[in-house]
Protein backbone atom coordinates (compact mmCIF):
# COMPACT_ATOMS: atom_id res chain seq x y z
CA UNK A 1 0.00 0.00 0.00
CA UNK A 2 1.33 3.45 -0.90
CA UNK A 3 -0.28 6.53 0.62
CA UNK A 4 0.38 10.05 -0.60
CA UNK A 5 1.68 12.38 2.07
CA UNK A 6 3.42 15.65 1.13
CA UNK A 7 6.48 17.76 1.72
CA UNK A 8 4.07 19.65 3.98
CA UNK A 9 4.20 16.69 6.37
CA UNK A 10 7.90 17.57 6.86
CA UNK A 11 8.26 21.34 6.41
CA UNK A 12 6.18 24.51 6.55
CA UNK A 13 6.06 26.71 3.48
CA UNK A 14 6.43 30.41 4.30
CA UNK A 15 3.47 32.53 3.25
CA UNK A 16 1.19 29.67 2.26
CA UNK A 17 -0.98 29.44 5.43
CA UNK A 18 -1.60 25.74 5.08
CA UNK A 19 -1.63 24.51 8.69
CA UNK A 20 -4.69 22.31 8.17
CA UNK A 21 -3.19 20.78 5.01
CA UNK A 22 0.15 20.22 6.79
CA UNK A 23 -1.65 18.53 9.68
CA UNK A 24 -3.65 16.29 7.36
CA UNK A 25 -0.55 15.17 5.46
CA UNK A 26 1.30 14.58 8.73
CA UNK A 27 -1.65 12.42 9.75
CA UNK A 28 -1.28 10.40 6.54
CA UNK A 29 2.36 9.66 7.46
CA UNK A 30 1.36 8.62 10.99
CA UNK A 31 -1.50 6.50 9.68
CA UNK A 32 0.89 4.69 7.33
CA UNK A 33 3.28 3.91 10.19
CA UNK A 34 0.46 2.57 12.38
CA UNK A 35 -1.00 0.52 9.53
CA UNK A 36 2.44 -0.85 8.65
CA UNK A 37 2.74 -2.27 12.16
CA UNK A 38 -0.86 -3.48 12.39
CA UNK A 39 -0.94 -5.12 8.94
CA UNK A 40 2.55 -6.66 8.98
CA UNK A 41 1.26 -9.99 10.31
CA UNK A 42 -0.62 -10.34 6.99
CA UNK A 43 2.52 -9.34 5.05
CA UNK A 44 0.90 -6.10 3.98
CA UNK A 45 3.45 -3.32 3.63
CA UNK A 46 2.40 0.32 4.00
CA UNK A 47 4.59 3.23 2.89
CA UNK A 48 4.21 6.84 1.84
CA UNK A 49 5.69 9.18 -0.68
CA UNK A 50 5.96 12.87 0.11
CA UNK A 51 5.83 14.86 -3.11
CA UNK A 52 7.07 18.41 -3.16
CA UNK A 53 5.77 20.97 -5.62
CA UNK A 54 4.33 18.90 -8.46
CA UNK A 55 2.88 20.56 -11.54
CA UNK A 56 -0.82 19.75 -11.22
CA UNK A 57 -4.23 21.39 -11.25
CA UNK A 58 -3.95 21.83 -7.47
CA UNK A 59 -0.60 23.63 -7.55
CA UNK A 60 -1.76 25.76 -10.48
CA UNK A 61 -4.80 26.85 -8.47
CA UNK A 62 -2.54 27.70 -5.50
CA UNK A 63 -0.17 29.67 -7.76
CA UNK A 64 -3.12 31.62 -9.19
CA UNK A 65 -4.17 32.67 -5.68
CA UNK A 66 -0.71 33.73 -4.51
CA UNK A 67 1.48 36.71 -5.27
CA UNK A 68 4.05 36.32 -8.03
CA UNK A 69 6.87 35.91 -5.48
CA UNK A 70 4.98 33.23 -3.53
CA UNK A 71 4.05 31.44 -6.75
CA UNK A 72 7.66 31.49 -7.93
CA UNK A 73 8.63 29.78 -4.69
CA UNK A 74 7.48 26.49 -6.23
CA UNK A 75 10.27 26.74 -8.80
CA UNK A 76 12.91 28.62 -6.85
CA UNK A 77 12.90 27.07 -3.37
CA UNK A 78 13.79 23.43 -4.19
CA UNK A 79 17.57 23.01 -4.45
CA UNK A 80 16.98 21.36 -7.85
CA UNK A 81 15.35 24.66 -8.97
CA UNK A 82 12.33 23.19 -10.70
CA UNK A 83 8.81 22.07 -10.07
CA UNK A 84 8.27 18.32 -10.25
CA UNK A 85 6.07 16.40 -12.64
CA UNK A 86 3.86 13.43 -11.99
CA UNK A 87 6.47 11.33 -13.81
CA UNK A 88 8.93 12.15 -11.02
CA UNK A 89 6.72 10.14 -8.64
CA UNK A 90 6.38 7.03 -10.79
CA UNK A 91 9.67 5.28 -9.99
CA UNK A 92 9.21 5.46 -6.23
CA UNK A 93 5.64 4.16 -6.42
CA UNK A 94 6.68 1.29 -8.71
CA UNK A 95 9.48 0.40 -6.28
CA UNK A 96 7.19 0.49 -3.24
CA UNK A 97 4.56 -1.67 -4.94
CA UNK A 98 7.07 -4.21 -6.25
CA UNK A 99 8.88 -7.14 -4.69
CA UNK A 100 12.05 -5.03 -4.81
CA UNK A 101 10.76 -3.35 -1.64
CA UNK A 102 9.69 -6.56 0.10
CA UNK A 103 11.52 -5.51 3.29
CA UNK A 104 10.36 -1.90 3.21
CA UNK A 105 7.42 -0.84 5.35
CA UNK A 106 6.55 2.29 7.35
CA UNK A 107 8.95 4.24 5.10
CA UNK A 108 8.44 7.66 3.55
CA UNK A 109 10.19 8.71 0.36
CA UNK A 110 10.45 12.48 -0.10
CA UNK A 111 10.26 13.41 -3.78
CA UNK A 112 10.64 17.14 -3.39
CA UNK A 113 13.63 18.38 -5.34
CA UNK A 114 15.58 18.55 -2.09
CA UNK A 115 13.20 20.78 -0.10
CA UNK A 116 13.34 18.51 2.95
CA UNK A 117 17.13 18.87 3.00
CA UNK A 118 16.90 22.67 3.00
CA UNK A 119 15.26 25.31 0.91
CA UNK A 120 17.08 28.00 -0.97
CA UNK A 121 16.02 31.58 -0.21
CA UNK A 122 13.54 32.73 -2.87
CA UNK A 123 15.46 36.03 -3.20
CA UNK A 124 18.62 34.28 -4.50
Amino acid sequence: MVLIASQCAHVAIPGYRMAAYNASKGAVRCLAVALAVELAKWKIRVNTISPGFIDSDMTKAVRDLKSAIEGEQMWKSPPLKRIGTQNDLTGAVIYLLSDASSYTTAADIPIDGGVKAGRIDVEE
